[in-house]
């Protein structure tokens, strides 16, 4: 008994050192600061929504992505008002900026007739795409203007059949005299280092149609250049001559809109063109080939001659063309 007294006294004497070194620790460590927790982002699981999508590869982008570059060119080109303010969106728009602003004449712009999400994606081949070119079209049928016009409305005998329409009905009751004409336009894109712009005189020919009025409205000396569908054809009834092939001239948007041109066969473009030959040949059919090419009004005012005063490229200039020296068909 008189062991155990003194085993306790020490016991509880190592118990109060101890309580006491613990709260003198305790003490030091909330002089401290507390360092602030940091924050580590957690990978997301593979399941997660959120989790960010693969880069496109080049192959879904050329088989859809594009449309989306080219759409949002279209519309940013669409809004612009101005020549400066479409320029960046053109295929070589600094060197077309006189162009542009003499075409527009300096005033306000307005495409709302025809609106960018009207246009839809037009397959070209997959030689084409590679080479980063696409494009998109427009496409609006005739429309019938019911308010403006009243079509005349024939008589039974002649609805059913029974009677002949007279002349001025059979004139003044057409349908194309109460319809507008169709609208197309063709919008062909590249893909250029800055971004995909578009091919402005390729827009601006088959939007407004340049190329109809220009083969419509002879003024001798006046020349200019287009992209253009070519083939051989045959020479009007009477005007062809010896030494001469004749080619057919269509606008690639609106095939309405033609015309033929005699060329020598021993010019220079008579060598270019002869690769679209096939009359007195063994093919059954015509060739025919986009190109880019230069006309030209000669002779005078009373007799005024439509000539292809130069061959430019084939394909479209600036798109797939480059003008070079010597022009090889494509195969």
């Amino acid at each position: 008994m008189s062991i155990l007294v003194p085993l306790i006294t020490i016991l509880l004497l190592l118990i109060a050192i101890g309580a006491a070194i613990f709260y003198l620790v305790l003490k030091e460590q909330s002089k401290q600061p507390i360092p602030a927790p940091s924050l580590k982002v957690q990978a997301q699981s593979p399941k997660s929504n959120a989790q960010p999508q693969s880069p496109v590869t080049e192959a879904q982008y050329l088989r859809i992505g594009w449309q989306k570059d080219a759409s949002e060119t279209l519309q940013k080109f669409m809004s612009a008002q101005t020549a400066v303010e479409k320029l960046p969106f053109i295929i070589n728009g600094d060197q077309l900026a006189q162009k542009v602003d003499a075409f527009y004449g300096g005033t306000r712009i307005n495409d709302s007739d025809t609106p960018a999400e009207a246009f839809s994606a037009f397959e070209l081949s997959d030689e084409d795409k590679k080479r980063g070119i696409f494009m998109m079209s427009y496409d609006q049928p005739p429309q019938f203007a019911m308010k403006e016009f009243f079509r005349p409305l024939a008589p039974l005998e002649v609805q059913y059949g029974l009677r002949e329409a007279d002349l001025l009905l059979s004139t003044v009751a057409l349908v194309e005299n109460f319809a507008m004409e169709p609208l197309r336009v063709h919008a062909f894109f590249k893909r250029t280092p800055s971004g995909m712009k578009l091919d402005w005189e390729t827009f601006v020919q088959t939007k407004y149609r340049t190329f109809e009025t220009f083969v419509g409205l002879p003024e001798p000396g006046l020349k200019s250049v287009f992209r253009v569908l070519i083939l051989e054809d045959v020479p009007e009834q009477g005007h062809g001559e010896k030494g001469t092939r004749t080619y057919r001239l269509i606008d690639p948007a609106n095939k309405s809109d033609t015309q033929r041109v005699d060329v020598k066969v021993d010019s220079d473009i008579g060598r270019t063109l002869s690769p679209l030959n096939w009359r007195g040949t063994q093919e059954t059919r015509p060739n025919t080939k986009t190109a880019t090419v230069e006309l030209a009004w000669t002779g005078s005012a009373n007799n005024p001659q439509l000539e292809l005063s130069r061959f430019i490229c084939w394909e479209f200039l600036g798109l797939g063309g480059e003008s070079t020296a010597t022009a090889v068909a494509p195969k």
